[in-house]
């Protein structure tokens, strides 16, 4: 007799992807089935790069005869997914890539020394989570080194807006405890550009967690404690699920339009109402709300000149076009 299971996908690999079945406890041992996808579930890469990602809930059948291999039958609806369109390089014609799905926190672990702190990847970050119904939060990370900048600023900043901000170092072990209790019994993600310390703070809120991932089913190589595929980690310590994934040098807003930009600023959000005209853009307009507080300092001049970047980045949709 056939036997169908339900299971979360924790690792997404190039042909094979690694499922936790349901009822299952993480901390046991690797109670990890290997799963193919169906041939029907293979065709949605027309229209997106990844059919199935780390978080998705998925229904598989198990391969009798076989050690813990299966086929994933069905994805199951998911709540919510940061995509992103598909990085330079590929097709002419810009394909969905999910990277994470059904996430109740996405955190974008920023450096406050080396690298650079990048205020542009991080409000787009915040962005795209907005735009995709995701509740987000920021990670200050290695506020121990001596050339670090002052996370004084910046804490006032996003926290102001909504957004939980924790101030960290992974190496002397500061803000671990307070980062642990948000991560307590839910999934999240960690997203940041190479170098920021992401796969550090994983290994300090998890001593001992093996961060080197290889390809599911391919072997396992040799190299650098770095993250080399997407992989969804059960923190024992923490009671929690989280990402790691790679560093993306790339992240853009996948499905939006500059319409609706402003509303993925929480500050922006709430002004818009007072601007004299309805279909205010935010740009040079008579009568704009957000400009005049940008110009009293209101609204953070960072944050607008993030937004201004990536309105440039937003096509017209047809509606506006035809205005």
């Amino acid at each position: 007799m056939t036997e169908i299971r339900s299971g979360l996908v924790v690792q997404h690999g190039a042909t094979r992807n690694l499922v936790l079945p349901d009822g299952t406890d993480p901390g046991q041992g690797d109670q990890h089935y290997s799963c193919v996808l169906r041939g029907k579930l293979r065709q949605g890469r027309r229209e997106r790069v990844r059919p199935v990602v780390i978080g998705d809930r998925v229904r598989f059948t198990v391969i009798q005869g076989s050690e813990r291999q299966g086929a994933i039958e069905e994805i199951l609806p998911r709540r919510n997914a940061i995509s992103r369109p598909q990085p330079s390089g590929g097709q002419h014609r810009k394909l969905e890539q999910a990277v994470v799905a059904n996430l109740d926190r996405l955190w974008v672990v920023v450096s406050l020394a080396q690298p650079p702190l990048n205020r542009r990847f991080l409000d787009r970050i915040l962005a795209a989570a907005a735009h995709q119904s995701v509740d987000a939060g920021v990670l200050l990370n290695k506020i121990d080194l001596a050339d670090a900048a002052d996370p004084q600023p910046l804490l006032s900043t996003y926290a102001a807006l909504g957004y939980p901000v924790h101030v960290l170092s992974a190496i002397a072990r500061d803000g671990l405890d307070g980062l642990g209790a948000a991560l307590e019994g839910s999934i999240h993600a960690f997203v940041g550009l190479s170098g920021v310390g992401k796969s550090s703070l994983l290994r300090a809120l998890q001593p001992g967690l093996e961060l080197r991932v290889a390809e599911v089913g391919e072997r396992h190589g040799h190299g650098r404690h770095t993250t080399t595929a997407s992989r969804l980690f059960w923190l024992p310590e923490v009671g929690g699920w989280v990402a790691d994934t790679p560093g993306m040098r790339e992240f853009g807003l996948w499905g939006a339009f500059q319409r609706e930009l402003s509303d993925c600023f929480p500050e922006m959000l709430e002004l818009a109402p007072d601007c004299r005209f309805r279909d205010c853009m935010h740009r040079r307009e008579p009568g704009c709300a957000v400009i005049a507080a940008m110009e009293d300092g209101t609204v953070d001049e960072e944050r607008y000149a993030s937004y201004r970047a990536l309105l440039t980045e937003l096509p017209v949709d047809e509606f506006d076009q035809r205005r």
